[in-house]
């Protein structure tokens, strides 16, 4: 349903999504699984004639799919508050690339995983609340230039593997329900702030600073008959903290690691979805999500390197009911190719272009009890 979560509570993902959603739901435990697919590729021309054997030419990625665990549990602990906790695969990233302007392969790979234990309280019928604690643990590590001297950067970069980084967070929402067929809701995640990458290399340790960032999530859900749900939420995510200028940072590079400077700005993502109840047994779900990507074009070789160009995405999905308990839900997202193109000489790119489409199938099973 385009991502929407923090207005409408449907499931036990309104953990990390909106807490204060958990008390407008029964007990109920969901399990489920995305199997995400990227497609993307790279056209980069080098400032050096030769700089590279397939200067100009298009080349794809050959990083694969991915399994994205998802699990949500809530347990009505009193009349008033319910317990919840679930463990999901929020982000990730990265690009496998046989060879690059500088010559060598390039290799990137974000990935994190999120379990978040929290409460909520209804204050009265029309107010509730809700807060989590955000434990998160991500795995880093990137390859590129390790040739660099051949095509006259300075020294060859180091390889930076295997790195894994612990964090915390909060969320904390509220959700206000004034009649019936309207409920509102709105939903504040803290920053992430995460310990330190840490990196062997052969020429010493490096450790990068790489948190997540704050972002603030509102919108309405509305009831206008009793099988048709809609929903419409804005989220504003503050990049330019975490992802902005002259970041991720080294808090210590001995490798002579070229800094990074991703210099995204913040983003606001409209999300839009849909419920309609065909008959008590089968559901139909769709969505539509849009942000304008907050990357900086003349960062040519970060945007090669980690290529946040989607922009649109298309959701559709349907659940069926076996009984007053056990629901089964698919579901599948499509991102339409988008490309951002540009070039830095100081980066020994003279131009360069970047696209990448998606999609994702989506299946689970919700228990209620």
């Amino acid at each position: 349903m385009g991502g929407i979560g923090v207005a409408a509570s449907l499931d036990a993902a309104a953990v990390i999504t909106n807490p204060a959603g958990m008390s407008n739901l029964k007990g109920r435990i969901d399990f489920g699984a995305t199997y995400f697919v990227p497609s993307v590729e790279q056209k980069v021309s080098g400032v050096m004639a030769g700089i590279m054997a397939q200067d100009g030419k298009a080349i794809e990625s050959n990083r694969g799919a991915s399994p994205v665990p998802a699990f949500g549990l809530i347990i009505p602990i009193a009349e008033k508050l319910n317990f919840g906790i679930g463990a999901y695969g929020i982000s990730g990233m990265g690009v496998d690339y046989e060879r690059n302007v500088y010559q060598s392969i390039l290799s990137t790979s974000y990935s994190q995983m999120r379990f978040s234990p929290g409460v909520s309280y209804k204050i009265n019928d029309m107010i509730s609340v809700g807060a989590v604690l955000n434990i998160m643990y991500a795995t880093m590590e990137f390859s590129a230039a390790t040739n660099g001297s051949a095509v006259g950067m300075p020294a060859d970069q180091e390889e930076h593997m295997n790195s894994a980084s612990f964090g915390y967070g909060a969320t904390l929402g509220v959700s206000i329900k004034p009649i019936e067929m309207i409920a509102i809701g709105i939903a504040y995640e803290t920053k992430s702030n995460f310990q330190d990458f840490e990196f062997q290399t052969d020429q010493g340790r490096d450790t990068l600073q790489f948190d997540q960032p704050q972002s603030v999530t509102g919108g309405f859900s509305f009831t206008p008959l009793q099988n048709l749900l809609i929903a419409f939420e804005l989220q504003w995510i503050q990049w330019s903290s975490t992802n902005g200028s002259k970041m991720p940072e080294f808090s210590e590079n001995n490798s002579n690691a070229t800094p990074w400077n991703l210099n995204w700005d913040d983003q606001i993502v409209y999300k839009f979805g849909v419920q309609y109840a065909l008959t008590p047994m089968f559901v139909v779900r769709a969505g539509f999500n849009y942000g304008k990507m907050p990357l900086d074009k003349q960062r040519a070789f970060e945007n090669v390197a980690f290529p946040a160009v989607a922009e649109y995405h298309y959701t559709a999905g349907f659940g069926i009911a076996f009984n007053n308990n056990l629901t089964l839900n698919i579901g599948g997202m499509y991102a339409p190719e988008a490309s951002i193109k540009g070039g830095n000489t100081s980066q020994y790119i003279a131009s360069y272009e970047t696209k990448m489409s998606q999609y994702s199938f989506d299946i689970g099973l919700a228990y209620v009890f």
